[in-house]
Formats: C-alpha cells, sequence, structure tokens
C-alpha cells in the first residue's frame, strides 16, 4: 500500500534563472509548495544561484524553509581559452561536454562552497557552460550534499557509454570524493526510456555501496499544462524542431546530454500522491516503475528527500555587505568637508544644516563605506573616459547625476553628481532616509562610441 502522507520533498527544481531551460517561477512553485502540503522550497538552477533572492522571499511569503541548492555542469577536462583554440574540431567538442551534478548546501559552510563553486565555473571554467571540475569540488566539498543526479551527469553518461562496469567505476570515483554520508543516488520516473534501465542499475548500486536512494521528478515547470511552453524554450535553445523533440530516435543519436529533457512531458511539479501514480503507472508497453523499483525503496527514496531537507541549517546573512573601509566614518567626514570646500559652499549655513543631517544619517546607518567607493567608481569612469574615447573631460561618461540620489548633498560635495539639491529644492528624504530604510544606488554609465 503506497503511502500518502507528507513524506516526499521536491528536491530537483530549475526555475526560469535556468535559461531556456526552467519555465516555471519560483513564486509559483513556493505556492504550489503550499498547496500539495510540502514545507520546503528547494531551487537547483542550473549552474548558478541568482534565484536565492526571491525563493527566500517567496519562502517566507508562504511559511516554508528555502534549501538551496545549484545543478552543477562537471567537466575535469578543464582546458584554457588559448589551448581550446589550437584543438581540432573533434577535440573540441569532446571538451565542450558537460555533465550535471545536484549540490545542495547543507549548513552554512555548504552555501559558501556552492557560492565559491559556481563563481569560480563563470570565472575560470566557462566554456559554452560554466563547469567545475574534480578538483573544484573536492576543494569545496564540505557542508555540501551531493546527489548523481540525472542521466546527463557524469555517472549516467559513463552508463550509456560504458554499461553497468564503467557506470560502477565512475561512481566508486564520486565515493572516494564526497563519501558515503553526503552522497545520495537519484531515481527519477520519467518517459525518457532509457531510464529504465539506469534505474534498474541504481537499485544494484545501491546494493552494492550501501549509498542512500532518493527520488527526484526534476522538476522544470510548475502545472501538467505548462510543458508545451517548456518544450518551445528547449527548442530555440537547441534549434530543434518540434518534430525532432518528439521524436525518440534522436535521443539514440543525441551527444549533447540534455536531450532527453526535450521529449518528456513529466517535468512538472509533482505532488507525493502524483509521484505514487507515476510509480504505478503501466505504460501501453506494458511497462512501470514498480516493476524494477521495489516498494519498500521506493518509500524509503521518497522518505530520503525529506531527510536531506531535514538535515540542512542554512543562516543566510542578509545584511548588506560591503568592503569596510578603515576608519570609514572619519574619512568620509574629510571627504565631504574637502567636497564642501570644493563646491564653494562655506559659510552657507543652509548648506551646512544640510551636509550636517545627510553626513550623520549616512554615519549612523554604517554607509560611509558606501558612499566613499560610489565616489572612487565615478572617479575612475571619469579618469578612463576620456583614454578611452580620446577626447573630452570624463564628463562623458557620467553625466550630472538622475534618480533619487541627485536630492543628496553629500553625492554633490563627493562629485558623484553635479547637480546642486539645495539650489533646486531636491529633498534628501527619498534616497536613505530614515523611514524608507537603506537604498543602493544606482550608477549608470554612457555609451559612448569609441572613435575608428
Amino acid at each position: 500500500m503506497l503511502k500518502s502522507d507528507g513524506g516526499f520533498e521536491c528536491i530537483h527544481k530549475h526555475s526560469d534563472f535556468s535559461l531556456l531551460d526552467g519555465f516555471g517561477q519560483v513564486e509559483e512553485y513556493a505556492t504550489r509548495a503550499k498547496k500539495i502540503n510540502m514545507q520546503y522550497l528547494c531551487i537547483s538552477d542550473h549552474g548558478m544561484m541568482a534565484a536565492i533572492p526571491r525563493q527566500i522571499r517567496a519562502s517566507e511569503v508562504m511559511g516554508l524553509q528555502p534549501i538551496f541548492a545549484v545543478e552543477l555542469y562537471v567537466q575535469d577536462k578543464h582546458v584554457g581559452k588559448e589551448e581550446i583554440a589550437r584543438l581540432d574540431e573533434a577535440d573540441k567538442k569532446e571538451v565542450r561536454k558537460s555533465y550535471h551534478l545536484l549540490a545542495i548546501a547543507r549548513n552554512n559552510e555548504g552555501y559558501k562552497n556552492l557560492i565559491q563553486l559556481t563563481s569560480w565555473a563563470f570565472l575560470n571554467g566557462f566554456y559554452y557552460k560554466p563547469r567545475v571540475t574534480h578538483e573544484q569540488l573536492k576543494k569545496h566539498k564540505e557542508g555540501v550534499i551531493f546527489t548523481s543526479c540525472c542521466y546527463s551527469g557524469e555517472i549516467g553518461q559513463a552508463f550509456d557509454r560504458g554499461g553497468e562496469d564503467a557506470a560502477n567505476e565512475k561512481l566508486d570515483q564520486y565515493i572516494e570524493m564526497f563519501g558515503k554520508d553526503n552522497f545520495y543516488l537519484e531515481l527519477m520516473m520519467l518517459d525518457f526510456h532509457k531510464l529504465k534501465a539506469y534505474n534498474e542499475w541504481l537499485i544494484k548500486a545501491h546494493i552494492r555501496t550501501g549509498l542512500q536512494l532518493e527520488v527526484s521528478n526534476d522538476c522544470h515547470f510548475c502545472n501538467p499544462e505548462d510543458s508545451k511552453f517548456q518544450r518551445y524554450m528547449l527548442m530555440i535553445q537547441t534549434r530543434r524542431t518540434e518534430k525532432e523533440i518528439m521524436d525518440a530516435k534522436a535521443a539514440l543519436v543525441d551527444t549533447e546530454g540534455d536531450f532527453f529533457e526535450l521529449q518528456d512531458k513529466h517535468l512538472w511539479m509533482k505532488s507525493e500522491q502524483e509521484v505514487n501514480e507515476k510509480y504505478l503507472f503501466r505504460d501501453k508497453t506494458g511497462f512501470s516503475y514498480s516493476d524494477i523499483i521495489p516498494l519498500e525503496l521506493f518509500e524509503q527514496a521518497k522518505r530520503n528527500t525529506v531527510e536531506i531537507c531535514r538535515r540542512v541549517n542554512v543562516e543566510v546573512d542578509r545584511s548588506i555587505k560591503l568592503p569596510q573601509i578603515p576608519d570609514a566614518d572619519i574619512r568620509f567626514r574629510e571627504a565631504c568637508i574637502r567636497g564642501f570646500h570644493w563646491r564653494g559652499l562655506k559659510n552657507k549655513p543652509l548648506y551646512e544644516k544640510r551636509m550636517k543631517m545627510e553626513w550623520e544619517l549616512i554615519c549612523r546607518k554604517g554607509f560611509s563605506s558606501y558612499f566613499m567607493i560610489q565616489q572612487e567608481i565615478i572617479q575612475e569612469a571619469r579618469r578612463i573616459c576620456p583614454i578611452l574615447i580620446g577626447w573630452g573631460n570624463g564628463d562623458e561618461a557620467i553625466g550630472p547625476g538622475r534618480g533619487s540620489c541627485v536630492g543628496s548633498l553629500v553625492c554633490y560635495c563627493l562629485g558623484i553628481t553635479d547637480v546642486d539639491p539645495v539650489k533646486h529644492g531636491l529633498l534628501f528624504d527619498r534616497f536613505l532616509s530614515e523611514s524608507r530604510g537603506g537604498r543602493s544606488m544606482k550608477v549608470r554609465f554612457s555609451d559612448i562610441p569609441m572613435p575608428d
């Protein structure tokens, strides 16, 4: 008898930050999670963690606990750009391949390590996709829970190319990297035809190694009716027609790794009841996942998704993070005084009163370093602009200033803006006021044509 008592959490889920792949939005996932009695909201976008601010807000609104994760791209054959340029087309195609790996932050250290991994991937490992190497995974594995991920993972692709022996060899390599306590084997019950044999092997691997199983849905959209929209996005991404996408034979020759997602309409956010139904469903060929996954292991795999979430204890520091300039308040005051004199405002009581009010508020709210950093950015833009374009004095890049920060006398005196807010009756209340709380300053640089 299958159980439907809240013993399943969706821990493999892509939002629209998985560009041209995930169609679901964070907020609708949160709404559905509450509707189907889930307690956690996990987002695991491809190669990035950009959804986290929205994930935190949506979790707070719906009373869920956020689980921070990422589906990493892995390619251990990392080569630099100069070396890639010297490769022939066959080697470039091999180097271009990347494999999927689900990584979930278990604690604060793990959260920082996911940030390190995704940042390194974009800065150092990017080749068509932001990729990480085994070396980086070993370096930043602490506090992270990993899973074998989908058929496009290194283990799944080893199974695809070399069968069980190759998959066992790759799995043992992953166990050596991560250990057994923080690595799970991931079952999937989709319509992709190769998953039958792969899931059968995962059961054998569980018995051989003692690794725990968990079951996921590899969710890419929120509701069943959204399938067609995700398919349209993937058609754009892969430059394939709908006929090619729905033609199962194409999967037999595809080498890009993600093609199974193009053919499957079951990638919506399923409830536990819907997962149970998929487990029992018998297709027109007579196949059912219940034939190859024992009921006891299926129930345990569902419970393990909850157990993974319960193991997570991440507290994200949501305070504003800025480089802190030593003696910031003192140096900020000195810079304001110099700017006050530079603007010719000395012995003007109205300006002195306004400057004192702004300066005290900025220091009290801990924004001294912030304003000085903005000043440095503007000064550098003014300095480099004439060098880059070959003319002007730097004002061309900045302009006089706009937005609510133009109402700041401090910005005027620091040279961030060139508009006298007192003369023009502009109010500082629009920016960094006591009632509104801290605000960020948006700096826009002009798009100046370069000389031929």
